[in-house]
């Protein structure tokens, strides 16, 4: 029977169990005259802000579909603001979360 020193058994385990965080990019599409744009806005800070998600590499980018430059953004989401796109590394297209957001589902998401 083949044994290994007590230090490779250790780092194996730590290894695997160790989660490795891909980085997520999220884009919020919002507007100022919005008030569900604003109550989803606390949410997903207050989201951001939780123990569980410390570790995970999160980026936020902020879109107001309201500034001239943003006319695209403006086109697709007129009426369905807020929305939220959860993009990954390898994702063909981004997870969206549209009109009410929940601590409890972005969480969920966020830690995939």
């Amino acid at each position: 029977m083949m044994s290994f020193p007590k230090a490779h058994l250790i780092s194996k385990r730590f290894f695997s169990q160790s989660r490795i965080y891909s980085q997520i990019n999220l884009t919020f599409f919002t507007k100022d005259t919005c008030m569900l744009c604003t109550n989803a806005k606390g949410i997903l800070e207050t989201t951001l802000k939780l123990p569980s998600l410390q570790d995970q590499k999160i980026n936020l980018n902020t879109i107001d579909i309201m500034k001239p430059e943003n006319q695209e953004w403006y086109d697709k989401y007129c009426y369905d603001v807020p929305v939220l796109h959860v993009d990954r590394q390898g994702q063909k297209k981004p997870v969206k979360f549209m009109h009410y957001f929940y601590v409890d589902k972005l969480e969920e998401e966020f830690k995939k």
